[in-house]
């Protein structure tokens, strides 16, 4: 993993996701969130990216309410709500901890570029055409804490740990054995 100690907190962005529902940052008060990007007719990494993402949505299923995945559409001109919907079906993608969205394309790239420093977590994306393997990870006051290679499983398994240690800066007074036992209680 790629960190920085003087990360800022990212902006608000408003989206559309695969239920057709008007969703923002500012809606996931208080949860960890993690962010690709991606389209639906995306025929290399896309594909595999989902399944990644499928598998952290599956890790964390008995604890969706602290953390949020959202995976951005690059070519909202072609990702409307149903094609986002069958993507998030032929996956068997939860829609409650996971947005598959779309919205303003200039928005969305300035959000990737200059909020989430796409291009500094991967050199070679193409700024014109955000297409980069990380999965981007954020706390609970949306500052980002780190990017993830969505294909090495070394990095994936840096990501499943760090979630729950972000979440244990929620409360300084609970110890890690309390929120094990909490995380693995819940139903």
């Amino acid at each position: 993993v790629q960190t920085d100690t003087i990360w800022h907190k990212v902006e608000n962005i408003q989206f559309t996701n695969q239920l057709g529902k008007k969703v923002s940052l500012d809606d996931l008060n208080g949860k960890i969130i993690v962010i690709d990007f991606f389209f639906t007719r995306c025929p290399s990494i896309c594909p595999g990216m989902a399944r990644a993402m499928k598998k952290l949505q599956d890790s964390f299923k008995q604890n969706d309410t602290i953390v949020q995945f959202i995976s951005i559409s690059v070519d909202p001109l072609h990702d409307s709500v149903p094609q986002l919907k069958r993507f998030s079906d032929k996956y068997n993608i939860d829609p409650g901890s996971w947005w598959l969205v779309t919205g303003n394309k200039k928005e969305i790239y300035d959000f990737a570029l200059n909020e989430l420093k796409a291009s500094v977590a991967d050199a070679d994306v193409d700024t014109a055409f955000i297409h980069t393997e990380n999965f981007f990870l954020l706390d609970k006051q949306r500052v980002v804490r780190g990017w993830y290679n969505g294909f090495d499983s070394t990095s994936q398994s840096r990501l499943v740990r760090d979630i729950p240690l972000l979440m244990l800066e929620k409360d300084k007074k609970r110890t890690f054995g309390q929120f094990l036992k909490e995380l693995f209680n819940r139903s």
